[in-house]
């Protein structure tokens, strides 16, 4: 049986970061049917590895982004594209906060951020059944936020709703697997800011850093590996 944690993270590896779009040279937006998880101020790539800064999102609809080094010619956000792909952790408050922070010095390397939270409750079945165990997960996707600048509003546009487009993904490649279950119920709650809260606002992040994002609770359920349903 495999563990869960190399399940969820062989999930994670085929999310799917490519988008498709088409520069328009009179308005200059690059128009895309989804812009999944794409926010402003950070990085989208081209296929040839040109990197842009994204200055502007209308969900799907067209992004605004600029090189980050720009040539001469200048090139333009076309064709086929790519988001960073999200940083996977998995672990207790504690050992993830630890973990997390000593993975990187450089915070745009580890965001945006899926992150399960153990420990995790599966139940298995007999020989009779097509399923192997059903894992109740609950997953953390989160970036930064500005805590100085945005007030509920602008955590909401600039991160939440682009960390809740990264969940939709997620729980769509579990469906493009025929090893897992459809999945047809889930749970989530939204955070403004991620982080402990009273009635006077925030008082510590849950991890070391001002993050926005999404709590999610799935159970998913694996089928057996000779199961014909596979």
């Amino acid at each position: 049986m495999i563990d869960v944690t190399v399940e969820i993270e062989k999930i994670i590896n085929q999310m799917d970061n490519s988008l498709i779009g088409s520069y328009d040279v009179n308005d200059g937006k690059t128009y895309f049917c989804k812009t999944k998880w794409a926010r402003v101020g950070k990085t989208i790539k081209d296929s040839l590895g040109n990197e842009f800064l994204i200055q502007e999102v209308a969900e799907d609809s067209y992004i605004i982004a600029e090189q980050k080094v720009v040539t001469d010619p200048v090139i333009n956000l076309d064709g086929l594209c790519f988001l960073t792909p999200p940083f996977w952790i998995t672990g207790t408050k504690l050992s993830t906060n630890r973990e997390w922070t000593i993975a990187n010095d450089h915070l745009e390397s580890k965001l945006p951020l899926i992150w399960m939270l153990e420990v995790v409750n599966e139940t298995g079945y007999g020989g009779e059944s097509a399923i192997e165990r059903d894992m109740e997960l609950n997953l953390f996707f989160l970036d930064e936020t500005d805590p100085a600048q945005y007030y509920t509003k602008d955590h909401r546009v600039n991160v939440v709703q682009p960390m809740q487009n990264l969940m939709v993904e997620f729980i769509a490649t579990i469906k493009r697997l025929r090893i897992y279950k459809t999945v047809t119920e889930y749970t989530f709650k939204t955070f403004s800011r991620f982080g402990v809260e009273q009635d006077n606002g925030v008082i510590e992040n849950i991890l070391d850093a001002n993050l926005s994002g999404i709590s999610l609770n799935i159970t998913l359920s694996k089928y057996k590996e000779n199961c014909k349903i596979c």
